[in-house]
């Protein structure tokens, strides 16, 4: 009997860690001059040392997380303070989004997001008063409050590739490659049709 409910035990652990090992893992960087000109703050974007990695986490339950992260980081992308002479700079612009998604081989559909968490930490920018950080989570009603008198959903945040406030009606469609990145597939808009 002990010797059963060890071999179950050790089938249930080899099963959760092969469940475990299913999802999977894609990025997709952009460099400083990718952003240049195609973000929302696009003078503080392109004044800072910021990249975005973008990361899609795609579960074998059939939900992602997808991460866009704008910010200064190191080449682990690991967000990192950068000492000039005038201050030390940290910026860290997150937002994770988690739903559903469908996939076809290569062919990957994030569905529209069921929840968004995102933090704006603008360091010594909103420490000087040019803009204003904002935190928390979509579904309990936190906004994105970048100056007095402006707010945004922080699901507007989705659609676009690069951080940029263009809606969350739109799911997102993108390849999904071997070597562990992705890229972003068009999307016909409604209005071509």
């Amino acid at each position: 009997m002990k010797k059963l409910i060890a071999l179950s035990l050790a089938l249930v652990l080899t099963l959760s860690c092969v469940s475990a090992l299913a999802d999977a893992a894609y990025t997709h960087f952009f460099t400083g001059e990718d952003l240049a000109g195609n973000t929302d703050m696009n003078g503080f974007v392109s004044a800072s040392p910021m990249t975005e990695l973008n990361t899609v986490v795609l579960k074998d339950d059939g939900t992602y997380e997808y991460t866009k992260l704008l910010a200064t980081m190191d080449e682990n992308g690991e967000v990192v303070e950068i000492e000039t002479e005038q201050a030390a700079l940290r910026y860290e612009i997150r937002y994770v989004y988690v739903g559903t998604y469908t996939k076809d081989g290569d062919q990957v559909t994030l569905n529209v997001p069921e929840d968004c968490d995102f933090v704006e930490d603008w360091g010594v920018l909103s420490v000087m008063g040019y803009t204003s950080n904002s935190e928390g989570k979509a579904s309990e009603g936190a906004r994105v409050v970048n100056y007095e008198g402006t707010d945004y959903d922080p699901m507007d945040n989705f659609s676009s590739a690069v951080y940029k406030f263009d809606g969350h009606d739109t799911p997102v469609s993108i390849t999904v490659n071997a070597d562990g990145t992705f890229t972003y597939n068009a999307v016909a808009s409604s209005d071509d049709d």
